[in-house]
């Protein structure tokens, strides 16, 4: 037998000691958790997503609707009353429609919905490059509101609701917040007009509806278990899960206890109270947003810092949808909700004594903050009370009564007008319609 080294026993204790000195062996799932705590979550990329469709949305089809009057008139000699006319048309189409997008988003695609919706808006955009007539122009504003339904509140803010439960009120507040920025781009789009002309740039707004809503159907997901390939059964991690961890409840996969069916969920108050509430916000904050330019002349402002103030409430608005949102996410929807509607309570009251430059201020403020959170505080308190599985038909019909306000105030403040010559009435009635839902919404369980 041949004699062993001396140093055999050194190396194979040198050997061991390497082997223990190491560094252990990465497995594939811990590195794939690893890499996957370094990405955002595929959810915001959603609420950024949304963000852009709420962003063209409130550019094009809302806030620059002031700015079609000028160019209408000078090529038409319509009147004002004409032309108004397709904005009622606009709110109440979309009240109608949300009842239907409603009950679609729960049976079908969302991906489909918005590219669907995209199409319309570009369509009617396309048609209304070419109108001659009123009936055209009535026509476009039809098709266009149609599609506009499939990009905007209801579908996007179900799906958000899919998508997260402990930041909902963030994504809200960033998604909503687009819709408010898009006022931002209402003094390029009045370049525009002066510059090529109306039939131009609607033809530009339908070229970046399509573009814009192609791009977010490709991105979105229905749901978080959608981004997740499923290679076998045994796979059903939720779309901010990597393989290895531990496996997380997919919102798709069953519907929690808590959620209510849409006849269960109409049947309870607490529906009504919300709906009632967010009816009064909205029905003030068309009213005031509509006359504001009109009401700061009579108290003899100058028009310039009339359009500045009418600019500063949705663009103030942003703070309170983001800050509503963040706020809700801490303490709860209800507390933040009767805050929002005492303070939106306190900016009509200063309405009533904004000749006084300092109020108007205070007013512009404090009014923009708290309209933006009632806005984002709806959809978070529905879902928070009836859950998601019904969800889309539940906000549908709470949108689609809503929109009541979002055609009744313009036209009674007009009316009351034209009728007393003063808004000091209209204001009062505001007021008296916020104060009356605070304490319902404060008992809402």
């Amino acid at each position: 037998m041949p004699g062993r080294s001396p140093c055999s026993g050194f190396s194979n204790y040198a050997i061991l000691a390497l082997v223990a000195s190491a560094p252990t062996a990465v497995k594939p799932g811990d590195k794939l958790t690893q890499t996957a705590k370094k990405k955002m979550s595929y959810g915001w990329w959603i609420a950024i997503l949304a963000f852009v469709l709420g962003a063209y949305g409130g550019a094009t089809i809302w806030h620059s609707f002031t700015a079609f009057f000028a160019p209408l008139t000078e090529e038409f000699a319509w009147s004002y009353t004409a032309i108004s006319l397709a904005a009622s048309l606009r709110g109440a189409e979309f009240g109608i429609m949300d009842l239907v997008v409603g009950f679609l988003v729960d049976r079908f695609s969302i991906r489909r919905i918005i590219l669907s919706g995209s199409i319309l808006v570009t369509i009617g955009w396309l048609i209304l490059s070419h109108v001659n007539s009123l009936g055209i122009f009535y026509t476009s504003f039809f098709i266009i509101s149609t599609g506009a339904s499939g990009i905007s509140g209801v579908v996007l803010t179900t799906l958000l609701t899919r998508w997260f439960k402990k930041r909902l009120g963030l994504a809200l507040g960033l998604f909503t917040s687009g819709f408010a920025a898009g006022g931002f781009a209402v003094p390029g789009i009045v370049s525009l007009l002066s510059m090529i002309g109306f039939r131009s740039v609607f033809l530009i707004f339908g070229v970046a509806a399509f573009i814009i809503g192609g791009i977010v159907a490709y991105f979105v997901r229905d749901w978080p278990k959608d981004i997740v390939p499923r290679p076998d059964a045994s796979t059903v991690h939720s779309g901010e899960q990597t393989p290895g961890q531990v496996k997380v409840a997919d919102p798709g996969d069953t519907a929690p206890p808590s959620d209510y069916t849409f006849s269960k969920a109409l049947a309870k108050p607490a529906f009504w109270i919300i709906t009632y509430a967010c009816t009064a916000s909205i029905f003030t904050a068309m009213m005031v947003t509509t006359h504001i330019m009109p009401y700061l002349e009579h108290l003899e402002y100058s028009r310039q810092t009339a359009s500045l103030v009418a600019m500063m409430i949705p663009a103030i608005s942003i703070t309170g949808r983001l800050g509503a949102g963040w706020i809700s996410d801490k303490v709860g929807h209800r507390r933040v909700l009767v805050l929002a509607l005492s303070g939106q309570l306190v900016g009509v009251v200063l309405l009533l004594y904004s000749s006084q430059f300092f109020i108007l201020v205070v007013f512009a403020i404090l009014f923009g903050v708290t309209w933006g959170g009632v806005a984002v505080l709806r959809s978070i308190a529905l879902r928070n009370c009836f859950g998601t599985t019904h969800f889309g038909s539940i906000l549908g019909l709470c949108m689609g009564l809503t929109m009541v306000g979002t055609v009744g105030g313009p036209l009674l403040a007009g009316w009351i007008f034209d009728t007393t010559g003063s808004y000091s009435l209209a204001w009062v009635i505001a007021g008296i319609l916020l104060l009356t839902g605070i304490p319902l919404v404060a008992m809402t369980k």
